[in-house]
């Protein structure tokens, strides 16, 4: 696995656990914040298992759902990318 990939999946599941984390303290479940968001559990699931790349606009309506901005999903480390 080339070093992006590694960082890449790093980082997912670092956005998926910031998510599940706000989630929690808002006292949701992942079938009430994926219907809130219009999409389906398993698609919601996804995102907090780091096992999609979820567009901003997803992240958009996750934020919506959880009544935060899209900053605050954003609020982890984020890995440093040598280019």
């Amino acid at each position: 696995m080339k070093e992006t990939d590694k960082l890449q999946k790093e980082f997912l599941i670092k956005l998926g656990n910031r998510i599940r984390e706000i989630r929690l303290e808002k006292g949701l479940s992942q079938s009430e914040v994926a219907n809130l968001c219009g999409k389906e559990r398993q698609s919601y699931q996804r995102v907090e298992s780091g096992n999609i790349n979820p567009t901003i606009w997803y992240l958009q309506h996750i934020a919506s759902a959880l009544k935060v901005e899209v900053k605050d999903l954003l609020n982890i480390d984020l890995p440093k990318i040598n280019l």
